[in-house]
């Protein structure tokens, strides 16, 4: 960690190298990290590597051109070579007629709960401790479970941003992850299972509920057995919720509402979801994972999305915010405005609760290899993983093969009959992340089944 003086030194300088040269406005974020990462498979660590970095990016505003170019040398001589790469840049680019101008500041109010020492100075020999705990426990559950696979992430990282016009913020944050996979064989077939556990705090996590997590979902999973495709009522984990929210979130940017491609275009104010469906975007919350600013040193603040089924805002960084004469929501990232700390309320069923529920249909514990089929409708296709079930009758009879799926969000979550009562908190990289529950929906399409 570089520490507050030196981030915002470092800033300032290149905005002030930058106006020397002639720019109209400018901006700078330093943006330090230090990340641990102990990998492991077949039961057993077999990567254990450390990363430190430190890069700075330069907006320079000539007019209406702007160019934004980064760079790792922080010394004098490195600053300067960058504010002059980004001016000859900008010089040469076509003017933006949707530019306005860089955001004027806001006042940031300190957070705390974000930096962890216990994080950021965790050893390789607790890592491997935790890890092995984790292991350990997921075989504990049968002799059925072979190889457990993941990854322990450790980050410990900092964020200052300057610009011309007199924003000034600066904080830092640790983050700790697990992510582990679970393989189970017997009689020649393999079962699989994942589970997930984040905090800011390292003392937070629990490696061996982690472990117990995926070697059941693992063992569970083995024989999966073929079922009819068609449209089901379906309880989704939460790691499902929070894959389908990640592609619905989408729509809530004002570049999409801006470009007429958001699901959310000629819906504000409408009806469009179940009564129980409400999500904010808020990164001061404790509960999720908060940053008290964004990417241009706008404070986060909370920003209800969704609310009993109606949409209600979108998200702007400053760019989109001028355009539609409005202030910037807090929520420029990286690359681009977006919802970062995203929180889907929560409702009052326990997953047993929705089994019991449930006369014919399918649990599924996660996605992948999505995709958007329809932007506008939020039509998505994608395939289960990690643990299919058939239930009928109020139980969970037996594994089944896994399914591919295409269907609208938007269908899906005006469905939607029991909302969990507890959150799981999921990362979205190191700035932010989702707490959302599991969820029942009255129905949703699966379209084909795989042979596993």
């Amino acid at each position: 960690m570089q520490g507050k003086e030196i981030a915002l030194g470092a800033a300032h300088a290149a905005v002030k190298a930058a106006l020397e040269l002639g720019a109209k406005q400018a901006e700078a974020r330093f943006e330090s990290t230090s990340d641990y990462l102990t990998r492991f498979a077949n039961s057993v660590i077999h990567q254990n590597v450390g990363e430190h970095d430190a890069s700075l990016v330069l907006r320079t505003v000539l007019g209406k051109r702007v160019s934004t170019v980064g760079s790792g040398d922080l010394s004098p001589e490195g600053i300067n070579k960058l504010a002059q790469q980004g001016h000859n840049i900008a010089r040469v680019l076509e003017e933006d007629p949707d530019f306005t101008s860089l955001p004027e500041p806001q006042p940031v109010k300190a957070l705390q709960g974000l930096y962890f020492a216990e994080t950021a100075d965790c050893t390789p020999e607790t890592r491997a401790e935790m890890v092995g705990t984790l292991i350990s426990e997921a075989h504990a559950l049968s002799p059925k479970v072979r190889e457990v696979s993941g990854a322990f992430n450790l980050s410990s990282f900092e964020l200052g941003i300057a610009n011309s016009l007199g924003i000034e913020a600066y904080s830092k944050a640790t983050l700790a992850s697990f992510n582990t996979t679970v393989i189970s064989r017997d009689a020649g077939v393999e079962g699989f299972g994942t589970a997930e556990d984040a905090s800011r705090d390292i003392r937070d996590l629990k490696p061996a509920l982690v472990g117990k997590e995926a070697g059941e979902r693992a063992v569970g999973s083995l024989h999966a057995r073929s079922i009819d495709v068609g449209e089901y009522p379906v309880i989704f984990e939460p790691y499902a919720v929070a894959g389908a929210l990640g592609y619905l979130s989408s729509g809530f940017s004002a570049q999409s509402y801006q470009d007429g491609t958001s699901w959310m275009n000629d819906l504000i104010g409408q009806k469009v979801f179940s009564d129980e469906f409400t999500i904010w975007d808020d990164g001061r919350d404790q509960a999720g994972l908060p940053f008290p600013f964004d990417f241009e040193g706008i404070p986060k603040r909370k920003l209800v999305l969704i609310e009993g089924g109606v949409p209600k805002s979108i998200v702007y960084d400053s760019y989109t915010a001028h355009k539609d004469g409005e202030k910037s929501t807090g929520h420029a990232g990286e690359r681009g405005g977006g919802a970062a700390n995203g929180f889907l309320k929560l409702g009052n069923s326990t997953k047993e609760e929705m089994i019991a529920d449930t006369k014919n249909g399918v649990l599924v514990t996660n996605f992948w290899y999505v995709r958007v089929v329809h932007a506008k409708r939020m039509v998505v296709t994608g395939m289960t993983r990690d643990g299919t079930w058939l239930i009928q009758d109020g139980e969970v009879k037996y594994p089944v093969r896994n399914f591919r799926f295409t269907d609208s969000l938007l269908k899906t979550f005006a469905n939607i009959d029991l909302v969990g009562r507890e959150g799981k908190r999921i990362p979205r990289g190191k700035y932010g992340g989702v707490l959302v529950p599991a969820l029942k929906t009255k129905t949703f399409l699966f379209t084909g089944q795989t042979q596993y």
